[in-house]
């Protein structure tokens, strides 16, 4: 049990340490200022976790072993760059308010929105707290145990930290999936590294971590687009205490990462269009890489996110094709060198049929329980009770464009669309939650 506390503190230490050098970096990425001081304590962790992945291979390729002195370079090069290149220093003006738009109003006041009282705020903020400390027992009770953890996503950090590189070996596991991206299994071995060994039960803090991150950014962006606090705090309390993505079997997989990255990509999607709110271009190129570092469907969401823009008008496609794409190609294109241009192992794009498709859909049905039926209709409910926010509406299309990739990707997939539903549908999707959340709320 001592040896346990000793490995959590070493690995809170270095996220820590990430998040702080993430915190002076993010000066780069937010103007100053308490407005954008929770969304920029998220951002923190995102541009720390991005240090701890890029210092890894960085380091190989110039022939070190990767540790502090690698960490620290790579870190020390962001902060010089995040110096010359600091955020604009005004404040965003109001969105322009369109035909069939409601111009978003500054936060309510104490007293003047939903759940503003004195004891609302406070059970909402037990029910915050209560989730947090609910998914760091479910995640810290045992070390990572999930399939995809021991298979996938942990074996490839703990060969890569073993062997102190990208052994060949790695590309024979296919049941590893060597299509898959790096970003998540780069994060673990560069943990590792900075705390000497590999700790697949300490590790799992990462996950807490990511979920208060998660959080700080809903709230902040909520908070700065106008919602109340009691809005803000409901969002937050929800996805605080939705289990089904805070659980003990995601803990070491990659849902909890993308849905940080994916609401990051869709919030800074959401003011990058709107050409109100500092650094935003910028906040959108790195949760591009985030989310394309993460899985395969991180570079089709990049694409979607771009597809919106051409619908925002092409002043804003031009902007946002140039913050997006590169970054998510860039990310795609560093694989190449280890893995090749590898396809995707469990698809087939030939086996496409119209039956397929109709398969998965009744798949898709068939394993949602009522309660989920039910969380649906309540959603679509308060989205048509809503008043008409574009960002919201773009932030709930970029939703709808992934749970249409994930109805439809099955009707492709080698063993059957059952066989897909059945295993990814529902903690895919449960990885949509944040962003669904923040598009409603706003």
């Amino acid at each position: 049990m001592i040896a346990f506390v000793f490995s959590l503190v070493r690995v809170g230490a270095v996220l820590l340490i990430a998040s702080a050098v993430g915190w002076a970096v993010a000066g780069a990425l937010f103007p100053p200022g308490p407005r954008y001081r929770a969304e920029r304590l998220g951002w923190s962790l995102a541009v720390g976790c991005g240090v701890l992945i890029a210092f890894v291979p960085l380091s190989l390729l110039v022939g070190i072993r990767p540790g502090w002195i690698g960490f620290l370079v790579v870190a020390g090069l962001l902060l010089a760059v995040a110096r010359l290149v600091r955020a604009p220093l005004t404040l965003p003006s109001p969105p322009a308010v369109g035909r069939g738009e409601v111009q978003i109003d500054p936060p309510l006041p104490a007293g003047e929105g939903w759940g503003e009282g004195r004891l609302s705020r406070a059970f909402l903020w037990f029910l915050i707290v209560f989730g947090i400390v609910l998914y760091a027992l479910r995640a810290l009770t045992e070390p990572m145990w999930a399939n995809d953890f021991i298979a996938i996503w942990g074996l490839k950090g703990k060969t890569i930290f073993g062997a102190v590189g990208f052994p060949e070996r790695l590309m024979g596991l296919q049941f590893g999936h060597p299509e898959y991206p790096l970003g998540l299994p780069l994060l673990y071995a560069g943990i590792a590294f900075l705390t000497g060994r590999w700790d697949d039960h300490a590790m799992a803090l990462l996950f807490p971590v990511l979920q208060v991150a998660t959080l700080a950014v809903l709230v902040g962006w909520l908070r700065r687009r106008g919602a109340s606090s009691g809005v803000a705090c409901m969002a937050a309390a929800i996805v605080a205490c939705f289990e089904p993505l805070y659980s003990g079997f995601l803990t070491g997989m990659a849902e909890v990462p993308l849905s940080f990255g994916l609401l990051l990509f869709g919030t800074a999607l959401a003011d990058a269009l709107e050409q109100s709110y500092g650094g935003a271009m910028r906040r959108l190129a790195l949760a591009s890489a985030l989310i394309a570092a993460t899985k395969n469907e991180g570079l089709f969401l990049a694409v979607a996110g771009s597809a919106i823009a051409l619908v925002a008008g092409k002043g804003a496609l031009r902007r946002v094709v140039l913050a997006v794409l590169p970054s998510a190609l860039l990310v795609r294109a560093l694989h190449i060198p280890w893995r090749g241009n590898l396809p995707l192992a469990d698809f087939d794009f030939s086996l496409w049929s119209s039956e397929r498709l109709w398969d998965s859909l009744l798949a898709a049905g068939s394993v949602l329980e009522p309660a989920t039926w039910a969380g649906a209709a309540l959603a679509a409910l308060l989205i048509a009770l809503g008043r008409r926010s574009a960002a919201g509406d773009r932030v709930l299309t970029l939703c709808a464009s992934a749970l249409a990739a994930y109805l439809v990707v099955p009707a492709f997939a080698i063993r059957g669309p059952e066989w897909l539903v059945q295993t990814t549908f529902l903690r895919t999707t449960a990885a949509l939650v944040p962003l669904v959340a923040a598009g409603i709320a706003v």
